[in-house]
């Protein structure tokens, strides 16, 4: 039996590639094309973090835009893109990123089913679940990141739970990548460690770092002066996003500092969370929570980010899937989380469409812990009518 589950999920892959290769001659060029791009300019020795060479390059793969894509990430990210800078077909690797996501969507979504208890029997829910968000559709669509960034924080969260803190911390560093989307998690784990007197996921996460940084230093010398030169050209400021960006929007778009408001009730909420959980911290429990206020909170992030959370959509799931009441209303709100979240995109733009989301997240988890808490004085009623 598992020989031939194998055998058809083997052949269900390869005939998805043989109808995705067609269709990706005709995509659009979107966020990928700045991971391909940098990555032929980091092998050949040129600077990855200049605007003028990444526009030279994308103008060769037919980038039309005035402004070229570029590779915010620090440069310890740049070494896990060399592969790309060997493949001279734009539409093969886009395949094959494509077909990398997808595999690691779907792991990191069914190991946080399986970590909260989910039926192994019903592992098509919580696919079913990631194929209903819309965050998920989009960062396929574009080719970003975030399900690597999804996969630190599942790994972090396997390991963390079975004692290997050091290898948990090694996993936790692909959120490194864009570490503006995690700060109240990174900032939640240092209270905790200094807290415990525990240090070996900083330990780990910072070794990770340091190796995927020395790497890069080795192949360019000069990466982290290109880097720091980037971050202040501005450049960013071009876009804006997240629940900051939607404050420009409204009040003052070439205010920067109002991309970081948010960040404010952020770090205010957090505090009050960890002083109310401190003593009971399990991160099980509160990484859901404490991960969804980060991502609304961030300063810079777009919908595709948001693959994150499918960290507390799935835990939410596992918890209604036995409960018919909580399955109508999970299902409801998940439905309708996608169309607020897409009609935000679509007529506002990225910024609300990021914004929408996380807060319908962030606002279910506290009706499902307020649901969790039912008063003492419904138990008795509840056991008469069970036994009636």
């Amino acid at each position: 039996m598992r020989i031939t589950k194998a055998v058809v999920c083997v052949l269900a892959i390869l005939a998805a590639c043989a109808i995705a290769l067609p269709i990706f001659h005709y995509v659009p060029l979107h966020d990928f094309v700045e991971y391909w791009t940098t990555a032929h300019v980091f092998i050949r020795g040129h600077n990855p973090y200049s605007i003028g060479t990444l526009m030279r390059f994308q103008q060769a793969a037919g980038w039309s835009e005035k402004q070229p894509l570029m590779v915010m990430s620090p440069p310890h990210f740049l070494p896990l893109l060399i592969p790309l800078g060997f493949m001279h077909s734009y539409v093969w690797a886009r395949l094959i990123w494509w077909c990398m996501s997808l595999a690691m969507l779907g792991f990191a979504t069914l190991t946080v089913w399986r970590f909260y208890g989910g039926d192994v029997d019903r592992q098509w829910i919580p696919l079913c679940v990631a194929a209903a968000f819309l965050p998920v559709w989009h960062c396929l669509a574009v080719g970003q990141i975030g399900p690597l960034l999804l996969l630190g924080i599942v790994g972090f969260m396997w390991f963390e739970r079975r004692g290997y803190l050091f290898m948990a911390g090694t996993a936790l560093a692909l959120t490194t990548f864009k570490p503006h989307l995690f700060y109240l998690l990174w900032l939640a784990l240092l209270l905790w460690s200094v807290h415990r007197r525990e240090f070996r996921v900083v330990l780990g996460a910072s070794f990770a770092a340091s190796v995927g940084l020395l790497a890069a230093v080795i192949i360019d010398r000069g990466v982290l002066t290109q880097y720091f030169a980037l971050i202040r050209s501005g450049y960013v400021w071009e876009y804006t996003s997240g629940a900051g960006g939607v404050l420009r929007s409204l009040l003052a778009r070439q205010n920067h500092d109002l991309q970081f408001l948010p960040m404010i009730p952020g770090l205010a909420a957090l505090a009050i969370y960890w002083r109310r959980h401190r003593l009971d911290w399990q991160w099980c429990d509160r990484i859901a929570a404490v991960l969804s206020l980060s991502v609304l909170t961030a300063p810079y992030g777009w919908p595709f980010d948001e693959v994150v959370l499918l960290v507390p959509v799935v835990m939410i799931a596992v918890e209604s899937v036995y409960d018919r009441s909580r399955q109508k209303i999970f299902v409801g709100w998940l439905v309708a989380l996608f169309a607020a979240t897409l009609a935000g995109v679509l007529r506002y733009g990225d910024a609300v469409g990021m914004t929408v989301c996380a807060t319908g997240v962030l606002a279910y988890l506290g009706f499902d812990s307020t649901m969790a808490r039912k008063p003492e004085s419904e138990a008795p009623e509840e056991d008469t009518a069970l036994a009636a």
